[in-house]
């Protein structure tokens, strides 16, 4: 090595690219070295590394994981409670694991990110579950990232996600179906039924539905319902009707409260869900199904389907759909539509 270091500084230094380059031809290799040098460039290696290791954890010092988490959840829950949650369970299984390996998550590498992944994948979850989960965790590095020059998103480049699952064939009631199955549920679900097939609401809007001034207000997915820019939406004449009709034969006289009709609690007290609305309509479908009076066991979101491609097939009309549907923009609306096989 001295041989070397000798060929390397007995000319003038000259420029940095001609040293770099001297450097290059006359570096030795660890064969050429001595027992004392080899012992020294080890000392060197491992003050490098802690050195290194030093620097982050300085960088790192102010970083606050669950500060971060509760900042990052927060700004997610703005835009849909739903996927807050999501979030916040991906983060909570991740930190237990992490927790049991020993893993600092804030320094967090490819390779962990990997085993973490095969963990998941290993029957822990579902494959859809699996990358819903992962592309959760991804989001909070990424995020980080924005706030650190030292922290860097593992899950990127990864290889080991699972393939998309091919989607079932989506079966939607033709109006056929609807009117069979309108004829042979209770008056509640037939109500429920009726507000998603020809307005197009997700169960989850409907238990936030309320009454002002001749308009329901209430939110889907986080987001409030509008009409184009007009906050708040109407609903069908005969919709409305069917709404009224709920209970009228009940000798207790049990119908919806019009100004929050699926807002009524539960056995536990508590508001109806949207878990709960799809459920009450799920089994009706399902009977039916058994009964053989439908051709398929339709879910209660088909019903939104039936709305999108129905008021497609009417006019056309892409943008109207869109505002219907409450979507973001046309794009999301057309690739929805060409999910329901229909041609955009």
């Amino acid at each position: 090595m001295d041989i070397a270091i000798e060929k390397i500084v007995r000319e003038p230094m000259g420029s940095p690219d001609e040293l770099a380059m001297r450097i290059k031809e006359n570096m030795p290799s660890l064969a050429d070295l001595t027992s004392d040098q080899l012992e020294q460039i080890a000392k060197l290696v491992i003050v490098n590394r802690l050195t290194k290791d030093m620097d982050e954890a300085v960088n790192l010092a102010d970083m606050n994981w669950e500060k971060q988490k509760e900042t990052f959840l927060g700004d997610v829950g703005k835009r849909s409670e739903h996927t807050r949650r999501a979030y916040a369970s991906a983060l909570a299984r991740f930190e237990e694991w992490a927790g049991r390996k020993k893993l600092n998550m804030f320094t967090m590498k490819h390779k962990d990110a990997d085993d973490y992944i095969r963990f998941l994948d290993d029957g822990i979850l579902a494959p859809a579950s699996v990358r819903r989960d992962i592309s959760a965790i991804s989001a909070f590095y990424s995020w980080l990232e924005r706030y650190s020059n030292v922290i860097k998103n593992p899950i990127r480049g990864t290889r080991l996600m699972p393939a998309k699952e091919n989607k079932k064939t989506v079966v939607i009631p033709t109006v056929e179906d609807l009117e069979t199955i309108m004829a042979n549920v209770p008056d509640v679900e037939r109500a429920i039924i009726a507000t998603m097939s020809y307005r197009g609401l997700r169960a989850g809007a409907l238990p936030t539905l309320v009454l002002e001034n001749g308009r329901y207000y209430g939110k889907s997915k986080g987001k409030k319902l509008m009409e184009g820019d007009v906050e708040g939406i109407t609903l069908p004449e005969f919709v409305l009707d069917i709404m009224k009709s709920v209970g009228k034969g009940d000798k207790k006289g049990v119908g919806l409260d019009m100004k929050r009709p699926f807002a009524w609690k539960t056995r536990q007290k508590t508001i109806m869900s949207a878990g709960a609305i799809e459920s009450r309509v799920n089994k009706q479908l399902k009977r039916l199904y058994e009964e053989g009076k439908i051709k398929a066991v339709f879910s209660a979101h088909d019903f939104r389907h039936f709305f999108a491609v129905s008021e497609y097939e009417k006019s056309k009309d892409i943008l109207r759909v869109s505002v219907l549907l409450g979507h973001a923009n046309v794009a999301i609306t057309q690739t929805y539509l060409r999910s329901l096989s229909v041609k955009v």
